[in-house]
């Protein structure tokens, strides 16, 4: 028999009032990563509750507050490290919450970004606020996924100037290791099907168009539209392998044929090899851009140096009217008798 989620409101509640449905628009405008993991946990979310009532939630690391525009019939908590409206501060590893307090815990990209040593404990407070399910999102270790990571980072810092504070601490940390993360789920009574989020290739591909489009000022008001595009084209080819990120959907109890259900939310369609002509392209456009940024920088400082130079004319000319006014004045009975009688004389 499946084990129910309690459907009490938390004692430390974040975001638990009932809200209206967003437009369908918002959600297609989000940043690609973004949307692929949160729509997929979504899709989650209904099998996992059959046909119960809806699970109380609970996000660790939902900063900003995304879950809510795919769940907006879920009373849901947040909480983080980080002060926002709503949110209950607190450490994962730590969380302020009895035993099974949730139907449903979701944490989605953040495992990756604490320190190995946190990481078993982080996923046991998860599993020991849930009476119900725990969804666990993240990239995890393989050496595809860090060069693509490393290939992204540096990027960014070449293209645009910066290091990208995320895919830093990826590196630095060293991405999570995923039969550690299910061993540590199954031994929390959990069964946990694997989802493919993100097919590597194409997420190679969209990073890269991402922040070629974000660098440029007069490119970046058309990402919204971009992302809409893409995500509603591509979001259900890319949950395939190899895939940047996985989705580990977890459940405490038999769910039945419910269970090949969530399976089946994956396309199934693994890739039979990448294709990076795509990507050389967008590759091409951004050294375009750069080239063009540069042109710009180039022909700003030329004008700058003809502004310059005419001013320096301007000065020069009016040096010359000077000196010709004061040879002119010196020339004048008047000045002569000056320097002869009223001329301050310098102390010998």
């Amino acid at each position: 028999m499946r084990a129910r989620g309690r459907s009490h409101r938390a004692r430390l509640s974040g975001y638990d009032i009932k809200r209206e449905e967003p437009p369908i628009k918002e959600l297609y405008r989000l940043p690609f990563d973004q949307f692929q993991r949160y729509r997929l946990a979504a899709e989650a979310v209904p099998l996992l509750e059959g046909d119960g009532p809806r699970l109380a939630a609970l996000e660790a690391g939902g900063r900003p507050p995304t879950l809510e525009l795919f769940l907006p019939e879920h009373q849901i908590t947040y909480v983080d490290l980080a002060p926002a409206p709503g949110c209950v501060m607190a450490r994962g590893a730590e969380l302020p919450f009895a035993d099974r307090s949730f139907g449903l815990v979701i944490s989605l990209d953040t495992l990756e970004h604490l320190p190995g040593s946190e990481r078993e404990r982080f996923i046991c407070e998860l599993c020991r606020v849930s009476s119900n399910s725990v969804i666990l999102g993240a990239p995890f270790f393989s050496e595809a996924v860090k060069s693509a990571d490393r290939a992204v980072f540096e990027f960014i810092r070449s293209h645009a100037g910066y290091e990208h504070e995320f895919l830093k601490e990826h590196l630095e940390l060293e991405l999570p290791d995923l039969m550690n993360t299910l061993t540590t789920l199954a031994g929390q009574g959990l069964d946990v099907q694997v989802l493919p989020s993100g097919r590597l290739d194409r997420w190679l591909l969209m990073m890269v168009a991402y922040y070629t489009l974000d660098a440029d000022p007069a490119l970046k008001d058309s990402l919204p539209r971009f992302m809409e595009a893409y995500n509603r084209a591509f979001y259900d080819f890319d949950k395939a392998e190899p895939a940047y990120r996985h989705l580990l959907v977890g459940a405490r109890a038999g769910i039945g044929d419910r269970w090949s259900k969530l399976a089946g939310l994956a396309s199934g369609e693994a890739a039979e090899k990448a294709d990076f002509r795509a990507l050389a392209l967008v590759l091409e456009l951004a050294r375009t851009l750069a080239l063009k940024q540069k042109d710009q920088q180039r022909e700003a400082l030329i004008a700058e140096l003809v502004q310059k130079d005419e001013e320096l004319t301007a000065l020069t000319e009016e040096a010359v009217a000077l000196r010709e006014f004061m040879r002119k004045v010196k020339s004048l009975p008047l000045y002569r008798l000056y320097e002869k009688i009223l001329k301050p004389r310098r102390p010998q």
